[in-house]
C-alpha cells in the first residue's frame, strides 16, 4: 500500500516575516489612502473566482482608481518580489519535508496563484524535494480548498492508495481533506481545541508542528 503525503504551503511549510499590508507598502510606497483596502478586496474576489493572476487584477483596478504613478505590471513584479522576500522556511519544517520525501510520494497542495506559489518553492529550494505541486488557481486545477476538486487533482497528479494532508487551516485543510477521504494533520490554532477557552474536545488531527505531523505519519521507526 502506497501512501502519498501532501503539505500546504503558506503558514504550514512557509512562515512570513511581515504582514500583507507591510508587503503592500514595500511594493507601493506612499500609496494613497484606501488603495490597500481596495486592492485587497479586488484581489480576494479574483482569488476566489480562481483568476490565474489575482495580483494583476488587483493592481489593474487600483492604478485605474488611484494616482499610483506606476503601471500594473511593474507593481505586480514588485509585490511578488516583496512577498517572496518576506517568506522563510523553518529548518525543522524543511527537515521534516526531506524526511517524508525520502520515504513517501510527496507533494504540495496549496491555494494560491500558480506563478507565485511555484516561485516560493523555487526560492526556498523546495521544488526538487517533492513529486507534485497542485495549486488552486492553476487552470488545470481550478478548485480551491476545501472543495474536493483540488484533492482530486492531487490524486491524479500523484497516484497512491492512501493520502495524508498537513495544513494550518482547520476548515479548509482538515475538513477538506477528510471530506475527500484523506487523513489529515492540523498544525494551526483554529478549529476544535485550538482556543484554550474552547470547551470542545481536541481533535486527534492536532499536532504542534510539521515535524510532529511527520513523526506521526511515518511512525516511530520512520519506515
Amino acid at each position: 500500500m502506497t501512501t502519498a503525503v501532501f503539505f500546504d504551503l503558506d503558514l504550514t511549510l512557509l512562515r512570513y516575516t511581515a504582514d500583507f499590508e507591510t508587503i503592500f507598502d514595500r511594493a507601493v510606497p506612499n500609496a494613497p489612502k484606501g488603495a490597500y483596502d481596495r486592492y485587497l478586496s479586488v484581489f480576494f474576489d479574483a482569488f476566489e473566482d480562481l483568476a490565474v493572476d489575482p495580483y494583476a487584477v488587483g493592481f489593474e483596478v487600483i492604478t485605474d482608481e488611484f494616482d499610483i504613478g506606476d503601471d500594473p505590471e511593474a507593481l505586480v513584479a514588485r509585490y511578488a518580489e516583496a512577498e517572496l522576500a518576506a517568506t522563510t522556511v523553518p529548518a525543522s519544517a524543511r527537515e521534516a519535508l526531506v524526511r517524508v520525501a525520502d520515504r513517501r510520494p510527496t507533494g504540495i497542495l496549496t491555494n494560491g496563484a500558480p506563478a507565485v506559489q511555484r516561485a516560493k518553492l523555487e526560492r526556498h529550494d523546495l521544488t526538487d524535494l517533492v513529486d507534485a505541486v497542485v495549486v488552486s488557481n492553476d487552470p488545470a486545477v481550478a478548485s480551491r480548498k476545501p472543495d474536493s476538486g483540488i484533492f482530486e487533482a492531487a490524486e491524479t497528479a500523484l497516484p497512491a492508495d492512501d493520502y495524508v494532508y498537513v495544513g494550518d487551516t482547520y476548515d479548509e485543510d482538515v475538513v477538506g481533506a477528510r471530506n475527500a477521504g484523506w487523513e489529515a494533520y492540523h498544525v494551526g490554532d483554529d478549529g476544535p481545541g485550538g482556543d484554550p477557552t474552547d470547551d470542545a474536545p481536541d481533535d486527534p488531527a492536532a499536532v504542534e508542528s510539521v515535524a510532529d505531523a511527520v513523526v506521526r505519519i511515518l511512525g516511530e521507526d520512520g519506515a
